[in-house]
């Protein structure tokens, strides 16, 4: 079953700085028109590496239909209080409930993965991590590789799941290997990321199809909870044990599968 695609907005990197200004105003425009209520959408804005934007960005941008921000270049957990600090007036300005904006912290700097624990758990409105390659790689001095990337990515996917949150995983920059694309993503999947980020349509068609529960995945479950069922906390399916951790599993699989159905209903 598929899962939803979040639409991301962005006043960032693909905003050259002169054009910053209009680019918020086409976007305050697009949330006053209605055209994004009922679809659920984030907005990266500028970073704490340039508060001048930043502040822009949040007192231009916040509306009833965003829902969150990804906040780029984050390095400690004190960015991540001083941006809610600023959001919360904000929201307070403009009649918004409080914690309306969730907050999706973009991990990609070389102090903000050590500290990547810390970060996740500095607001309440955090609900992912998520991880910045290029820019890692940049501020490191290595090349955009899979050695490069490795522990840093496995250190903010830890950070997030200690912390109950979801985690977001790269992009994936050869916009033309739809096929790469897919085997990137069905790792990232089997190492414990839920899901990315996409550049284009193909890619987020291709990436609610790796990241949702496959027909086989739901089958199994349901013969999981069966044999534990019939069998008892300890079963045996297919020659091999069924303890604690399958029946999580399973139990998990399925309540999600049932909350997308109540949420498609």
């Amino acid at each position: 079953m598929p899962r939803n695609a979040t639409l991301l907005l962005d006043l960032e990197d693909s905003v050259a700085a002169e054009h910053k200004a209009r680019q918020r105003t086409r976007i305050n425009r697009l949330f006053q028109s209605g055209a994004l209520r009922g679809r659920k959408t984030l907005l990266r804005i500028n970073g704490p590496d340039n508060p001048t934007e930043m502040c822009a960005d949040i007192a231009s941008c916040l509306h009833q239909d965003l829902d969150g921000l990804l906040l780029p270049m984050v390095n400690c957990a004190n960015d991540i209080v001083e941006v809610e600090q600023i959001v919360t007036v904000s929201e307070q300005m403009l009649g918004l409930e409080a914690g309306h904006n969730a907050f999706v912290p973009l991990i990609e700097r070389p102090g903000a993965v050590l500290r990547a624990s810390e970060i996740a758990a500095a607001s309440d409105r955090n609900v992912a991590l998520s991880f910045g390659h290029v820019d890692y790689c940049l501020e490191v001095g290595a090349e955009i590789s899979e050695e490069s990337v490795e522990i840093p990515r496995q250190m903010i996917l830890l950070a997030a799941k200690a912390h109950q949150l979801t985690a977001i995983s790269s992009v994936f920059l050869d916009l033309d290997n739809n096929e790469g694309f897919e085997q990137q993503n069905q790792r990232m999947k089997s190492l414990g990321f839920d899901g990315c980020f996409a550049l284009n349509p193909r890619q987020m068609h291709k990436a609610l199809e790796v990241y949702s529960y496959s027909q086989e995945q739901i089958e199994h479950s349901k013969r999981v909870l069966e044999a534990v069922d019939q069998q008892g906390s300890i079963a045996k399916l297919d020659g091999k044990m069924i303890g604690s951790p399958m029946l999580k599993m399973a139990l998990k699989i399925m309540a999600e599968i049932l909350e997308e159905s109540r949420e498609a209903a």
